[in-house]
């Protein structure tokens, strides 16, 4: 009998390993690829946008943007947030400079549709102090009505 019982527990103990594994694997499959080394939310995205030379578009959420500051001096900013999909061509011909559509960056899935992705490339000739010299973007629809809005500067 006492046998019955420690082959139970020898039984049940890989398996709760493995379904301990599978849950981490799983939960690492459900993260958004595109959001490795992604902003972690250090930095107010209102300043990091402004520091950016961009107006936030009307409506935007779930923003988490980072500031960093090298050893020699220069700004690099980081963020992400999510915008109405509609607004978002409007709210790039906005910009007082016209950023220059670019190809995107990264590997291409199988039923990829460049037209349903927009990257753009801005560098401004006037310098200004604190502000960003040059920034770049991503919108990338989302299932709905919404656009994943990825951007960096410095």
């Amino acid at each position: 009998m006492a046998l019955r019982g420690t082959f139970k527990l020898v039984l049940g103990l890989p398996l709760a390993v493995g379904a301990a594994v599978c849950a981490g694997v799983l939960w690492q499959a459900a993260e958004d690829p595109g959001d490795e080394g992604g902003p972690r939310g250090t930095a107010d995205c209102a300043e990091v946008m402004a520091f950016a030379r961009m107006a936030p578009p009307a409506g935007w959420r779930d923003g988490k943007c980072d500031r960093t500051e090298a050893a020699d001096g220069r700004t690099t900013v980081l963020g992400t947030f999510r915008m109405e999909h509609a607004d978002a061509e409007a709210w790039v011909a906005s910009f007082p400079k016209a950023p220059e559509r670019v190809v995107c960056p990264g590997p291409r899935p199988d039923n990829y549709d460049p037209e349903s992705e927009g990257c753009f490339a801005l560098v401004h000739e006037e310098p200004q102090p604190g502000r960003a010299a040059g920034l770049r973007m991503r919108i990338t629809p989302e299932v709905g009505t919404t656009a994943k809005v990825r951007f960096d500067a410095s």
